[in-house]
């Protein structure tokens, strides 16, 4: 009988303790419930538990060549100046990865920059068509067109490209710094938008005399006081910024501009040039990751303003930093919506006449011929004309009434400004020179008004309609057919 006595008392103590841990497992879950609830939950999800739903992650490449190596019309790297970038940011939403990225170089044409765009998706785990990489198009940088290479380098007396190892190891490092970056993604629950006016920086190229012939005021046009007299002409001043922060805490922005982003082309150097010195100055002093994307700016340039001397080159960059610090203060938050990714295959009106191709080819088999005119009017241009059937792949990103379009190839302004026509209630950024094989992309009316973009374009006319009509679809307009 003792025996059960003390049994039926070890019993209870056991229920006791027992009672115990579970009280405290309850205090412990609901301290973890007030800390939640109180913003102080971990970035990264408990074991168990479901992730967060939104997430984002940065990432920056170098992607400055080496020495010798050959930059935009085959100038040879003498002196790096400052670092070429591959800058850009991994989106998630429920686990569907986005990469947007943009590159401090002047072109990334045809499979060139398929490649780009398969090597970031699969270090991040995603589709070729859920990532977007746009040039910055300074003229102090390279541009890539390997199908182009291969036909330089079967032709006599080939002239110099970028090397095959060069861009392979650049490929291997792009998708080092995607792969790692997917590994630090972190949660935001913020986007906002700013927008604001750029001083005496962009001007038009394309100006019209009084006899409708056109004049081109080229990137360092203020070294004709006549060009640089005259108006600045048809611009979008507005510089907008989009910004994606977690609380309090901003964790990446993006900004927008539409300007030729040079002031000195092919000296034999590497630089940013003043786009590049703003965006990495507003880094430093914000500490805050800074992308800088070009928008429709093929009949855009800083030339009224710029001379090429180093004081006005410096002035340049203030002024569009101050833009872009203006538009970061003028930013308005709201809670991050779903990402909603948009892509339209369009196929372009690539010339394939023979009055087109016949003298490309023949450019491209004299020795004798100018080096550059040998790549950009033959090599370039047949390698487009190879890939005239296979489509541009053109994305868009929308969050809430936030939209960002990429456009291929370097569009003329008025694309930029149908875009924000198209949705004139919401905030529409665009980033220009994603694909470079169609070289510019021009109205249907500069084919009739003449000038250099028409003819040093790849395209017949026809393809305003075709791309407009694709940037509808990309802001998520339902089209008649």
């Amino acid at each position: 009988m003792r025996k059960l006595y003390q049994f039926l008392a070890l019993s209870g103590k056991l229920r006791a303790f027992a009672m115990k841990v579970f009280a405290c497992s309850l205090v412990r879950v609901g301290l973890a419930t007030l800390l939640a609830a109180m913003g102080f939950a971990s970035a990264h999800a408990a074991p168990g538990t479901t992730p967060p739903k939104l997430r984002i992650a940065t990432f920056r490449c170098d992607a400055t060549p080496p020495r010798g190596e050959t930059l935009v019309w085959l100038v040879k790297l003498l002196k790096q100046k400052d670092p070429l970038l591959l800058k850009g940011v991994v989106l998630e939403d429920g686990g569907k990865r986005y990469v947007l990225c943009a590159l401090d170089w002047c072109l990334l044409c045809n499979e060139s920059e398929w490649s780009f765009r398969e090597t970031m998706a699969r270090a991040a785990g995603t589709e070729r068509t859920c990532v977007a990489i746009q040039c910055v198009h300074q003229h102090v940088a390279p541009y890539a067109d390997e199908g182009a290479h291969r036909l330089l380098d079967a032709a006599p007396g080939s002239p110099s490209h970028l090397t095959a190892k060069f861009l392979d190891d650049l490929r291997a490092r792009l998708a080092k710094a995607v792969g790692q970056a997917v590994k630090r993604l972190e949660p935001f629950d913020r986007v906002g938008c700013g927008e604001a006016k750029v001083d005496r920086v962009a001007s038009e190229r394309r100006l019209k005399g009084p006899d409708g012939k056109i004049t081109t005021r080229g990137s360092e046009g203020a070294k004709n006081p006549k060009l640089a007299e005259m108006p600045e002409g048809d611009i979008d001043p507005m510089l907008k910024t989009i910004t994606f922060a977690r609380g309090k805490k901003v964790l990446a922005r993006l900004h927008y501009y539409a300007t030729h982003p040079q002031t000195v082309s092919c000296d034999g150097t590497t630089s940013a040039d003043f786009v590049g010195w703003a965006r990495e100055a507003l880094e430093r002093k914000e500490r805050v990751f800074q992308v800088y994307f070009t928008g429709c700016s093929g009949n855009v340039t800083a030339g009224k303003y710029n001379n090429s001397k180093p004081a006005v080159r410096a002035g340049l960059k203030e002024r569009l930093q101050s833009g872009m610090a203006a538009a970061v203060a003028a930013t308005q938050f709201a809670p991050a919506e779903r990402l909603v990714w948009r892509t339209d295959a369009v196929a372009l009106p690539i010339r394939t006449d023979a009055k087109f191709v016949e003298p490309s080819r023949a450019s491209v088999a004299d020795p004798k011929a100018r080096e550059g005119l040998r790549v950009y009017m033959g090599a370039m241009r047949l390698a487009s004309v190879e890939r005239a059937k296979r489509p541009f792949e053109l994305s868009s990103l929308q969050i809430g009434n936030i939209h960002v379009v990429h456009l291929p190839g370097e569009p003329f302004l008025e694309f930029q400004k149908f875009a924000q026509r198209s949705k004139p209630n919401d905030f529409v950024a665009v980033a220009g020179y994603g694909d470079c094989g169609s070289a510019y992309i021009c109205t249907d009316a500069a084919f009739v008004e003449g000038g250099y973009e028409p003819i040093a374009t790849n395209l017949a006319p026809g393809a305003e309609q075709i791309v407009k009509a694709s940037i509808r679809r990309l802001l998520g307009e339902a089209l008649n057919k």
